[in-house]
């Protein structure tokens, strides 16, 4: 109450004093009195959240994180950055259609045939005289020498020492002596009895399934222990190991 008295004092002081005073072009300049501040009001409610600011610059990059966590059996446990364990095998794969013939087996059988006989008829063709008989090669180049020459010769030929088989290749061997002009001669065949005296047997040391034996031959005449063809007739004989005589040799694969 002393404040607003006072107030209001002032007031009519400032009013009296501008009645006795004469009037002019300046007015007068009464500064009024600051008041005391009153006593502070209460705090208002809150108000509305403000609308959301725009996005911040990015921030710098975080430190390197510790190695994630990986599950095995059922138990996690921390691991180094890698491969992982390996896993177990799959299951088989279903059965695949089956694949075109290999004929490349078949092909390098015909290709090896092929070259054995090209490489037959080579040696057989160095011969001056030859004669194909079955699967091989009757062949005489005009040597004339022992039993065991001949053996010995007709080996760095690639061959044997000539022995038939059969009647087809007795004949055979006799028409090649004939047109090597060898009549009249007795051309060695692979048969001695030098290992048991009265049994001939071929150079392996196995017995003849064939034979065509002169009348009354082997008769070992004179220790007679070496077979040969007798030219003009195709029969055998036996005669001296030593005796040179012709050798006529057999190619085959």
């Amino acid at each position: 109450m002393a404040a607003l008295y006072l107030v209001v004092l002032l007031l009519l002081q400032c009013g009296l004093l501008r009645a006795a005073e004469p009037q002019s072009s300046e007015k007068l300049n009464c500064s009024p009195l600051a008041g005391v501040p009153g006593t502070p009001g209460q705090n208002g409610l809150p108000g509305k959240d403000g609308r959301d600011g725009k996005d911040g610059a990015i921030g710098p990059k975080g430190e390197k994180g510790d190695p994630g966590l990986c599950e095995r059996l059922s138990v996690w446990s921390v691991r180094e950055r890698g491969m992982g364990a390996r896993g177990p095998p799959g299951y088989p794969g279903m059965r695949g259609s089956p694949g075109p013939k290999d004929d490349s087996m078949s092909l390098k059988s015909e290709i090896q045939q092929l070259t054995t006989k090209i490489a037959l008829m080579e040696k057989a063709s160095g011969f001056t005289k030859f004669r194909k008989v079955g699967q091989k090669y009757y062949v005489y180049d005009g040597l004339e020498d022992s039993f065991d020459q001949g053996i010995q010769f007709c080996k760095e030929a690639g061959g044997t020492m000539v022995l038939p088989k059969d009647d087809a290749e007795n004949q055979a061997l006799l028409r090649l002596s004939v047109a090597s002009g060898l009549s009249g001669k007795k051309v060695f065949i692979g048969l001695t009895d030098r290992q048991r005296e009265g049994q001939f047997v071929d150079l392996d040391g196995q017995l003849s399934n064939f034979t065509n034996w002169d009348l009354d031959q082997p008769d070992d005449y004179e220790e007679n222990d070496c077979g040969t063809l007798i030219v003009d007739s195709g029969n055998w004989d036996d005669v001296g190991c030593s005796d040179p005589r012709p050798v006529i040799c057999e190619i085959e694969t």
